[in-house]
C-alpha cells in the first residue's frame, strides 16, 4: 500500500519529529543517507494494511526489513511483541540470526508464538516480563519486570525495537537500553508523534545525547525515531525535571494500569 495511503496517526496535539534534530542528540551524514535510503526503497515494498491501527503499519515493517537488509545484525532484541516478532523472525531464519522479544502481556505473546512457522521459533526467544512500578527519583514507571535479567543480551544486541510498553514505562526501557548498548548498534523507536515519546527523547541529559546520532521518519504512519549509538554510553536515569513531570508520571501509570493491567 502506498505510504500516501496509510493513515497519519497520532496527530490529536502531535510531538513535532523536527524537533529532535535541534535537541542533545547528535546528526550524523552516515544515519541519514542510510535512513533516507531505506525509506525510499521500502516505500515500493509495503505489504497489506492491517485492521489493527495500534499495531505496527506496512510502512513501518517495510523499512524495518530494509534496515534489516541493510545492516544484518546477529542478534535483535524488541520490546513489544506484535507484527514486528513475525518480520524479525522471518528473516532472522533466512539469515541465521536470533532475536529477542520482550512482552508484558502473556495471552498476545502466545498467540503470536502460534502464527510463527517452526523456522521461525528456532530463532526466536520471547521472554513475558508482565509490568510492575519502578521509581527514578519521584518519578513513576510502570515497566517490564526484571529487565536486568536481559543485560547481558542486550549488552551484545546490534539492533534494536522499542514499541513497548504502554506510554507510562517506556522511557525506563529507553534508559536501559541507551546505557547499556553496545557502539554502533540501532535504536529504532516507535510512536515518535505521541508526546511523551518525542519529549522523553529531546530530555537525554546531554552527556547520553552525545552518544547518539538520530534520524527521524516524520513521513510514517506512526513517526519514527532512529538512533546510531556512536560511543560507549555513559550510565544515566530518567531526569526528574519538574513537579509537573513527577505528577504526570503517576498519572499515566494509573492510566495505563486501568487500561491494560499488568499482562500477569
Amino acid at each position: 500500500m502506498p505510504a500516501s495511503q496509510l493513515p497519519r496517526l497520532h496527530t490529536h496535539r502531535p510531538y513535532e519529529c523536527g524537533r529532535l534534530l535541534h535537541g542533545p542528540l547528535r546528526r550524523s551524514d552516515e544515519l541519514h543517507d542510510l535512513v533516507q535510503e531505506v525509506v525510499r526503497e521500502s516505500a515500493a515494498s509495503q505489504g497489506a494494511m492491517t485492521e489493527n491501527l495500534f499495531a505496527l503499519l506496512p510502512d513501518t515493517l517495510a523499512f524495518l526489513d530494509g534496515l534489516l537488509s541493510r545492516t544484518a545484525p546477529d542478534l535483535i532484541v524488541e520490546f513489544g511483541s506484535g507484527q514486528s516478532t513475525k518480520t524479525f523472525a522471518n528473516w532472522a531464519a533466512l539469515n541465521r540470526k536470533r532475536v529477542i522479544s520482550v512482552e508484558h502481556d502473556r495471552q498476545w505473546l502466545e498467540s503470536i508464538e502460534r502464527e510463527l512457522s517452526p523456522d521461525e521459533r528456532r530463532v526466536l526467544t520471547m521472554l513475558h516480563a508482565p509490568l510492575r512500578l519502578r521509581w527514578h527519583g519521584l518519578r513513576q514507571f510502570l515497566t517490564y519486570e526484571s529487565l536486568h535479567q536481559i543485560t547481558y543480551e542486550v549488552q551484545r544486541a546490534d539492533f534494536f525495537l522499542l514499541d513497548g510498553p504502554h506510554v507510562s514505562g517506556r522511557e525506563d526501557v529507553l534508559y536501559f537500553v541507551l546505557c547499556n548498548c553496545r557502539a554502533d548498534a540501532l535504536v529504532v523507536i516507535d510512536d515518535l508523534r505521541l508526546g511523551p515519546i518525542g519529549e522523553m527523547l529531546e530530555t537525554l541529559p546531554r552527556s547520553l545525547a552525545e552518544c547518539f546520532a538520530v534520524e527521524v521518519v516524520d513521513e510514517n504512519s506512526h513517526g519514527l525515531a532512529v538512533l546510531r549509538c556512536l560511543r560507549q554510553p555513559v550510565l544515566s536515569g530518567p531526569p526528574t525535571l519538574s513537579m509537573r513531570s513527577v505528577l504526570r508520571s503517576y498519572w499515566r501509570c494509573l492510566l495505563d494500569y486501568r487500561r491494560y493491567g499488568t499482562g500477569d
